[in-house]
């Protein structure tokens, strides 16, 4: 990835392949959006619950111009499973925000001055040529 990259964790340490994959997956987000700012990638471990065991969540923040991309929480009790599945959210953000970029075009109608109002003076005639037979039941 070109851009900043953050990735912290808290209340566990990741293998260097883990911080591989998330190196990885966070390159591959700039196919869906070329022009992310920065990424930042949280992945933490809450406390065990006695009936769900140990879980890992990973919270992705990109920045990107305009925008701000949030992926919170997604858990699983297999990292990976919970590093994939952010990344997954966050390409499907991207994607949607990339469309939504590009479907944005401004139309705008530009008549010059002396056009539109003979346009006006047209629709006003055919206006008052169609009240006129009505007024007098002709």
């Amino acid at each position: 990835m070109k851009k900043r990259l953050q990735i912290s964790t808290r209340k566990l340490s990741l293998s260097d392949i883990a911080i591989d994959n998330i190196k990885s997956k966070a390159q591959k987000l700039e196919k869906f959006y070329d022009r992310i700012i920065a990424c930042k990638v949280m992945v933490d471990r809450p406390h065990r619950h006695k009936n769900h065991g140990m879980e890992y969540n990973v919270s992705i923040d990109i920045a990107v111009p305009g925008a701000e991309i949030v992926v919170k929480h997604e858990h699983n009790q297999d990292v990976y499973v919970a590093i994939r599945n952010a990344f997954e959210s966050a390409q499907r953000q991207l994607k949607n925000l990339n469309k939504r970029q590009k479907g944005k075009k401004p139309k705008v109608l530009v008549l010059p001055a002396m056009q539109s109002a003979e346009v006006e003076a047209d629709r006003l005639m055919d206006f008052e040529s169609k009240l006129w037979p009505m007024e007098f039941g002709v």
